[in-house]
């Protein structure tokens, strides 16, 4: 299985060739989270018809996938990530941590993404840019 960053989800949305080639090029079944979710609805104006077809597409895409939600388990995980990051004088982005975290914690190792440098600092998850 492998991860989609919402950098990723939302290229999608763009029909972004190099992120659809990918995906379409992929054996492992597709995966993503609530966190994901979350972060591409803080982004649309519900009152914007452009941006009601693009909310749309996101309910039918993450009706589609593997969608791994945010529990106590994952979360632990997500602030066990964000904690070691901190030790060693780095940070990322809360979301990111919480993106890494519950996928890590569901046994996905890989991520989609366009985030390299964020993505790249966390142990256990394999990186794949487009």
């Amino acid at each position: 299985m492998i991860g989609l960053d919402s950098t990723a989800i939302i290229d999608l949305f763009r029909k972004d060739k190099s992120i659809g080639d990918l995906i379409s090029s992929l054996d492992d079944q597709v995966a993503v989270t609530q966190i994901n979710y979350l972060e591409v609805m803080l982004g649309l104006d519900f009152d914007n018809l452009k941006h009601k077809i693009e909310e749309n597409y996101y309910d039918k895409l993450f009706n589609d996938f593997v969608n791994f939600d945010l529990d106590i388990l994952t979360s632990k995980k997500a602030a066990e990530i964000a904690n070691s990051l901190r030790k060693k004088g780095e940070t990322i982005d809360p979301f990111d941590c919480a993106i890494a975290g519950i996928l890590i914690q569901n046994g996905v190792k890989k991520i989609i993404t366009r985030n390299i440098k964020h993505f790249s600092k966390i142990k256990g998850l394999d990186v794949i840019s487009y």
